[in-house]
């Protein structure tokens, strides 16, 4: 101001510290200097971001400044952190052994003050400072890994009562089973997890799952999840659950001459078995309210599950792709037999000529209409209204849907020109 009032310092301690959670720390620390109102003000502030050696000089510089800060914010009985960011993102500081040896420490001493805690460590390694680390901490409640490799056998996280919240982005997820008394929210992308064993998830008070384009490995076994609402899975191209002999439920072989099928049931040599007279993925979502399930036409667990359908008792809202087409639109007509109460179904329909393959013993429908009259609407989503659509239409006309239930929505081929809906009263 002209008249040289300092209004900024002059705010409450709480708004200043909101305008501190918006820096990294050592900025935080340096805003000492600005006036005797300052001096005092960082040491207080709920968060703490540590992004990199970069501008420091030194690896060294760096490190010394975080564990000066840590020992200062984390030691004693002060108040928790409201949040802790470690981002180490290409700024080349965790390639050397010794700078993982400095973040293992950073993380034990963090953990025990902290609610919630990233880690971010977006670069090439083989190893990570989480690889044999057995967390524990009564306040964290929030969890989110990026670009971090975690390799234990079972990563069980009893020693964190209050954590709710688990994301796992870019991750090398290489476990055989998670375990958590108290995770009610789980994501895992773009990560890489093993092609011989799955993930066991079998977690009580899960509330929702996501689990989309993870590459190379299995999709997870899942166990009981009572209380699960809201799922949403994508499998891609890389998924291992895919048959080299063209088969899209699996063709259950028992040598190795399909390694899609050999190591469905998990590494022969290695890792725990599964009962093949049951499902891997489907049963443990027959909880949810919500879910979305697309997949690569050649993966395969979806279409093997239906063998053993679960009935979704609680299912309102349901989003399936092209996967659902094969064999005659079995899986559609599953889901329709099997959902007594949806409300609304999405179909996401990719270009290109409907799947059709032919196979044995899988989902057998059951002939009748669907099982109430909950449902409400039908989206379709496509990019043109050709055969595809149009054997949808009868499927879903002969299952009891009315045309007018029926909404499409055609994005138009003439680029820039958007999309229009549609309701359909008649087709030939």
């Amino acid at each position: 101001m002209a008249s040289g009032e300092d209004r900024i310092s002059a705010l409450p301690e709480d708004i200043l510290h909101q305008v501190l959670r918006l820096l990294p720390a050592h900025e935080v620390v340096r805003t000492c200097l600005l006036a005797r109102r300052w001096r005092g003000v960082w040491r207080s502030v709920p968060t703490l971001c540590f992004t990199g050696a970069k501008g420091w000089g030194s690896a060294d510089r760096f490190a010394q400044f975080v564990d000066h800060l840590l020992h200062l914010r984390c030691g004693g009985d002060g108040a928790p952190l409201d949040s802790c960011d470690f981002d180490f993102d290409s700024d080349g500081f965790m390639l050397l052994p010794a700078n993982e040896r400095h973040a293992s420490i950073w993380l034990w001493k963090a953990l025990p003050r902290v609610r919630a805690l990233r880690l971010c460590i977006v670069e090439e390694q083989e190893a990570s400072p989480l690889s044999d680390m057995h967390l524990f901490s009564q306040h964290l409640t929030r969890l989110e890994l990026v670009g971090v490799g975690v390799n234990n056998s079972v990563v069980d996280f009893a020693g964190c009562p209050t954590l709710v919240e688990l994301s796992m982005d870019t991750c090398d997820v290489f476990v055989r089973q998670l375990l958590s008394p108290s995770l009610k929210h789980l994501r895992i992308t773009r990560s890489y997890t093993s092609e011989f064993d799955r993930i066991l998830i079998s977690l009580p008070n899960l509330v929702s799952l996501e689990f989309i384009e993870c590459r190379q490995g299995r999709v997870p076994f899942l166990g009981n999840l009572p209380r699960l609402a809201r799922a949403v899975v994508v499998l891609n191209e890389y998924c291992a659950d895919q048959c080299s002999q063209d088969r899209f439920d699996s063709c259950g072989a028992d040598s190795d001459i399909c390694d899609g099928c050999y190591y469905y049931y998990g590494d022969p040599g290695h890792g725990p078995h599964y009962d093949r007279n049951n499902c891997i993925f489907l049963k443990g979502l027959s909880e949810a309210t919500d879910l979305e399930l697309s997949a690569h036409s050649d993966v395969t667990v979806f279409n093997r599950d239906l063998k053993w359908c679960p009935t979704f008792t609680k299912l309102k809202t349901l989003l399936l792709n092209d996967w659902c087409l094969a064999a005659d639109h079995n899986a559609l007509i599953c889901f329709l037999q099997h959902s007594p109460i949806l409300e609304k179904l999405t179909l996401e329909l990719s270009k290109g000529p409907l799947y059709e393959t032919e196979a044995e013993g899988i989902y057998k429908p059951l002939g009748q209409s669907i099982a109430s009259n909950c449902l409400k609407i039908v989206e379709i989503k496509c990019a043109n209204v050709d055969s595809k659509v149009h054997k949808i239409l009868e499927i879903l006309t002969t299952y009891g849907i009315r045309l007018e239930q029926i909404s499409i929505q055609q994005t138009s081929r003439i680029p820039g020109s958007g999309c229009f809906n549609f309701v359909c009263t008649e087709f030939s």
